[in-house]
């Protein structure tokens, strides 16, 4: 690995390098309103060489209930590429009807992690944990699941939802020179509740 201003770790959760294909660079504005119907494993366009998209998963963490959140980017350029584990992240959710779903209160423990730079090799991809995992979990007789991230929180009942997010990265003046400059607007995602889920009859 080469010297660069700022000493560079790898993040190795979920780290894998696969072949890819050309692909030409595109601009994107903000986030739009989730007018399109969320989709399972589609990439987001690619904006100064990345792509992105996320995955969610159900944690039963008993007592509490919660959803972990991934993001997963991939470098579609021929020289490797280097983003932080801790992004800057803008994140939405809206119900089955569309509507926006305001963020609630959850109380925070323990400390936050520092945040590492991972870097991406030339045609390859690497996913990491962004949700907040400090929030307080509520117990499971509140009959909710919770999904904190991009600094909002939410105590999830039964239903479908979708989890809209954009990912902002500025310029880091001890970051490494490689470092992923942009906004990327990332594919919806959808949320599921079951009452299984929340142990509802």
């Amino acid at each position: 690995m080469t010297k660069m201003k700022t000493r560079v770790y790898m993040v190795t959760a979920l780290a894998i390098f696969v072949n890819l294909g050309t692909h030409t660079m595109s601009l994107a504005g903000r986030p739009k309103e989730p007018s399109q119907k969320p989709i399972a494993n589609v990439w987001s366009e690619t904006i100064s060489e990345l792509s992105g998209r996320l995955r969610v998963e159900f944690e039963d963490l008993k007592p509490g209930l919660r959803y972990a959140v991934y993001l997963e980017l991939r470098n579609h350029s021929l020289t490797p590429v280097a983003v932080t584990n801790q992004p800057q992240i803008r994140a939405e959710l809206f119900d089955s009807a569309g509507k926006p779903i305001a963020s609630s209160g959850f109380p925070m423990t323990g400390g936050i992690p520092y945040p590492q730079w991972a870097v991406i090799p030339r045609d390859a991809y690497i996913g990491f944990r962004i949700d907040m995992q400090t929030v307080g979990v509520p117990t499971k007789k509140h009959r909710m699941a919770l999904l904190a991230v991009g600094g909002e929180t939410w105590g999830l009942g039964a239903g479908e939802y979708v989890l809209k997010m954009a990912l902002v990265s500025n310029k880091e003046a001890d970051g490494p020179q490689n470092q992923w400059i942009g906004t990327l607007e990332l594919p919806p995602i959808k949320v599921v509740v079951t009452k299984q889920m929340l142990g509802v009859n």
